[in-house]
């Protein structure tokens, strides 16, 4: 089991706060638009594809996000945040 998914599993269990969420949807932001496209990008995408196999749009989203970001269609990007 990868770190990642490791830190995943111990983290499942636990609700988040509000201001948690918000933390950690912005060190997210933040990773993602320096690993998009490289091979840590690729790396990530492997750790996490099996959550979202057979997902729509999470899959769609992961992959572009990840692995191929220039096909992102940012005008109209529409992620449900509930």
């Amino acid at each position: 089991m990868s770190e990642l998914e490791n830190v995943h599993e111990v983290q499942s269990d636990k609700r988040l706060s509000k201001a948690e969420c918000e933390v950690r949807l912005a060190i997210a932001d933040y990773a993602i638009r320096r690993m998009a496209g490289t091979p840590a990008g690729y790396e990530a995408f492997q750790a996490l594809v099996a959550q979202f196999q057979g997902r729509y749009p999470h899959h769609k989203l992961l992959t572009q996000l990840l692995i191929a970001p220039e096909c992102i269609d940012v005008e109209n990007l529409s992620i449900d945040r509930d």
